[in-house]
């Protein structure tokens, strides 16, 4: 078994019930200590194994293509080197990147090309969530990988094989080190030239839409269960069964940025995003033949973490309408479109051929 972050919450959440189960066994009831002492290491035993089994179970589920078939694809490892902001992300000002001063550390990638793909065919850039790395996502790359399409996906700061690149909370710094993937694939002598498609979920998602407004040379975005706004949708309360309740847990276990500044908060909004780059245009037809062509949306309708209304707003805020057919409605499938895989993967590779 892999030790876990929820590993030692656990961990720790169990050895306070146990030692509780102990002070109310021998200070309130007055048992003997030995009695006590069995009753708390049965306890802890217990909790451990029901739980421990539960995550095992259900990581067996989650993650059962993590073995997929590479089918005659090849994978070829490369490290992406990054930019660093020489203030975090609770600065109160986005101050301009620096070059980072421990050259040994840089973003793990994964370049996938088939055979029968062409030189001149574009480059997808996938960005995987916050709990995924470019390993557990094969199962989306690789197929796109034989659509005819060469991929560079990516462990983020603090995911798989770039743990020493930061942390996988700092979902701003995650969301500018896209900028230095995309000019890695620039400046690549194979990959430079060609043009540039952005594919992500969840946090990657956020990455994927706020670079990909801001560089011209993005010209096809792919967000999947996308976050609208980010301060109205990080839960504020850890009160059980109040809303998203044991998400709040979750990040603040993680130091997950909760209440950020506003500048912050616009970066990691891609309604707010949408709303001013808007603004630019003389009239909304322009708008509308703008973003018809470069932005498309894929949510799920039962979507627990990042609710359906995030697509609405953001469907709104970009004015997609349903003569462009840039977006698409899954009536189950959760946030990780469990047991609908195929018709993800099989959406996004048709939204990438459009």
């Amino acid at each position: 078994m892999i030790i876990r972050p929820k590993h030692i919450l656990l961990f720790i959440v169990d050895f306070i019930l146990a030692a509780y189960i102990y002070y109310v066994n021998f200070f309130l009831f007055g048992n003997p200590s030995g009695r006590c002492v069995y009753l708390s290491v049965m306890t802890f035993i217990f909790t451990w194994l029901c739980w421990a089994l539960y995550f095992e179970l259900r990581d067996f589920w989650q993650f059962r293509w993590y073995r997929v078939d590479t089918l005659g694809v090849k994978i070829r490892p490369i490290q992406i080197p990054i930019l660093w902001c020489d203030s975090d992300q609770y600065s109160t000002s986005i101050k301009k990147k620096i070059r980072n001063k421990k050259k040994d550390i840089a973003l793990y990638g994964e370049i996938l090309h088939w055979s029968g793909t062409s030189s001149k065919s574009p480059v997808v850039i996938f960005s995987h969530g916050f709990s995924d790395d470019c390993i557990y996502t094969r199962h989306i790359t690789i197929p796109i990988a034989l659509s005819g399409y060469d991929v560079l996906t990516f462990d983020s700061r603090g995911s798989g094989k770039s743990r020493k690149a930061g942390k996988n909370s700092q979902f701003v710094e995650i969301t500018r080190d896209l900028e230095d993937v995309i000019e890695y694939v620039k400046k690549d002598p194979i990959l430079g030239g060609r043009k540039i498609y952005l594919v992500g979920i969840s946090l990657g998602a956020l990455s994927s839409i706020r670079q990909g407004l801001k560089e011209d040379s993005i010209e096809k975005i792919i967000a999947v269960a996308a976050m609208s706004n980010y301060k109205e949708n990080i839960p504020q309360s850890p009160i059980t069964f109040k809303k998203n309740w044991w998400l709040w847990l979750r990040y603040t276990f993680f130091g997950v940025l909760m209440n950020p500044l506003e500048n912050i908060n616009f970066e990691l909004s891609p309604v707010l995003q949408l709303q001013k780059i808007k603004k630019k245009f003389q009239n909304i037809e322009d708008w509308t033949e703008f973003i018809s062509k470069k932005l498309f949306l894929i949510h799920a309708k039962n979507d627990k973490i990042i609710s359906f209304n995030n697509f609405l707003e953001n469907r709104n805020a970009a004015n997609l309408t349903t003569n462009y057919h840039n977006w698409m409605i899954s009536k189950s499938g959760g946030h990780n479109f469990l047991q609908y895989e195929l018709p993800l993967v099989s959406t996004i590779i048709s939204m990438l051929q459009m």
